[in-house]
């Protein structure tokens, strides 16, 4: 019989005293399982019964909460085999009898604060807007110092970094009704800092705003009246390279090993010469983008100071670090200490485009950009997976986590580095069903500019083009589908709760969201063919159901209810 029991990803401190811990055992022979723990030192110990929680793969998923005496625990498993005989698993493995019970259990030894991740409290409910600020509205009507392409540009026959549109933060102040009446309430600017090009990503000032976005001040008014309309702002940090304008790189080049800023980079030869990008750069040889070393103490001071000065002095709510599985991880959990002492729900996200298990143990970031979870989805509704490995894949990957932590996960369907989803898909219908996925996973939802109204693109540079305001030229269903999407994002107690559950039926991926007060099962049909499933749930009995689509109720008495998914459709079906 396999069991499993990880002490990195199994046991979590929820506080001090209580702890949620889950064990995995194979499918098809277990009847129950018995949690037994105690204080380590105290070998008085308790019992509670482990719920059933799930299915994954050819295991079943066991969980529990639990309220310990103190917060050193000391726990192992009693396995009841559907023959009738006991099983005790510890941390040597599979057992009939203990030899030691204090050197046999497994040990969390002690629940310190650095053990308890705590979400920033505005994360409930909070529906995150990417803007590319170049391309998202021009407000001001005086003449620029670089040549503006016309906003509806898209022949991309010049590299994208050198168009410019114009966009700025005049243009996103004057559309905070818009954001209002979508819904949402946190924008994510891309970079905002002076330099080169349009995407700002190689900057040369950390401490200055690009003048084509406007005046610092005019910074501070838009972050003001954000959030006198009750929406936070996260800006984007690039400190895994730097612009070649860069004070410190400016000075290498200049002296060479004499430079006081030598070590900041990897420099290969000298002199440096930025047509041979003879240094280490960002990807392979950005030439306009050096890498920078992060494990250098003085340019973590640098960039540390960088990251308070724009917390202190413009009150922002959050930052995302661009590339930030390159940086160096002590340097993360440095920025985490001391941002965190000065504004405790300050929310630090990653940008991870691979599975981030490492990144997201709470002592780094509080959530990542989940690329990973989107991409199982979208290979999902592509027909590159079946419900049934979608699901698995899905739940896997999420039970590498702490279940608070992987709420603060950015979930996305599409952002500046990728293409736009309906261009992606190629479809609709499928565009929208990716849409219920973003707004109803677990997680942070983030909308890229456009999605809502059914804007196309291509890859980098192409799904950058000029936001669209021409109303007639909005997809209508698309934006009033992603405003009830976010409204019930936002009211609904099970959306935003920690409790999921990924399951299939059929080639139905069907996602269960519960809190005490709800449930929600999310069901999915992106096949060309009619399916009806049988959604059976002992929460469903006696209780008063909504239907998404179609906003009907009805009172159930079943312990079952039959829905019917037409081709390439959802359902969205709300329990109270």
């Amino acid at each position: 019989m396999q069991v499993i029991h990880n002490q990195v990803h199994d046991i979590f401190a929820l506080s001090r005293n209580k702890f949620y811990v889950r064990l995995w055992v194979q499918k098809g022979l277990v009847r129950s399982v018995t949690l037994i723990f105690s204080d380590r030192y105290d070998l008085d110990v308790q019992k509670v019964k482990m719920d059933f929680y799930m299915n994954v793969g050819s295991f079943e998923v066991y969980t529990a909460h639990v309220q310990n005496k103190t917060p050193r625990f000391a726990y192992k498993f009693l396995i009841e085999l559907l023959d009738g005989s006991f099983k005790i698993f510890n941390q040597f493995g599979l057992a009939e009898q203990e030899e030691n019970l204090y050197f046999d259990a497994f040990q969390f030894p002690y629940a310190n604060e650095a053990d308890i991740f705590e979400k920033p409290s505005f994360a409930e409910g909070l529906v995150v807007y990417e803007i590319f600020p170049d391309r998202f509205k021009r407000g001001k009507k005086e003449v620029h110092s670089k040549k503006l392409f016309d906003w509806d540009y898209c022949s991309w026959d010049v590299p994208g970094s050198e168009v410019f549109l114009g966009g700025d933060f005049a243009g996103i102040k004057e559309k905070i009704e818009y954001f209002k009446a979508l819904g949402i309430n946190a924008i994510y600017l891309t970079p905002i800092f002076k330099s080169l090009s349009s995407h700002r990503y190689n900057v040369d000032d950390y401490f200055d705003v690009d003048p084509l976005l406007g005046t610092k001040e005019e910074f501070k008014e838009l972050v003001d009246s954000l959030h006198e309309n009750g929406i936070r702002i996260i800006l984007d940090m690039v400190f895994n390279h730097t612009g070649v304008g860069f004070f410190a790189f400016q000075d290498v080049i200049k002296n060479g090993e004499n430079s006081k800023y030598y070590s900041w980079y990897n420099i290969k030869s000298l002199p440096v010469d930025i047509q041979k990008g003879n240094y280490e750069t960002f990807a392979i040889n950005v030439k306009s983008m050096p890498r920078i070393n992060t494990s250098n103490k003085e340019v973590q001071d640098f960039f540390l100071e960088v990251l308070k000065y724009w917390l202190l002095e413009f009150d922002v709510d959050g930052f995302r670090f661009d590339v930030a599985n390159e940086l160096d991880k002590n340097f993360i959990r440095r920025i985490r200490r001391e941002l965190k002492a000065i504004k405790k729900d300050i929310l630090l996200i990653g940008e991870v485009m691979h599975r981030s298990e490492n990144f997201l143990m709470g002592d780094m970031f509080d959530g990542v950009m989940n690329y990973f979870s989107w991409e199982v989805f979208a290979r999902y509704l592509m027909g590159k997976y079946n419900a049934e490995d979608a699901s698995r894949i899905l739940a896997d990957y999420r039970l590498k986590f702490n279940p608070v932590l992987f709420s603060c996960q950015l979930n996305l369907i599409g952002s500046h580095d990728t293409e736009r989803v309906l261009t992606r898909l190629g479809n609709k219908k499928l565009a929208m069903l990716a849409a219920v996925y973003n707004l109803t996973y677990q997680g942070i939802p983030m909308i890229y500019y456009g999605d809502e109204i059914g804007m196309e693109g291509g890859h980098d540079p192409d799904c950058r083009r000029g936001m669209i305001w021409e109303e007639e030229k909005h997809d209508r269903e698309i934006f009033n589908l992603y405003r009830r999407l976010i409204d019930l994002k936002k009211t609904s107690s099970a959306l935003n709760s920690d409790n999921v559950r990924e399951f299939s039926i059929d080639d139905v991926l069907c996602f269960e969201r519960k809190s005490e007060s709800e449930v929600v099962y999310i069901l999915f049909n992106p096949r060309k063919s009619l399916q009806k499933v049988r959604l059976w749930s002992e929460f469903i009995v006696d209780r008063e159901i909504e239907f998404f689509s179609t906003q009907q109720k009805i009172k159930n008495h079943s312990c079952y209810i039959e829905v019917e998914l037409s081709p390439e459709s959802c359902e969205i079906v709300i329990v109270k």
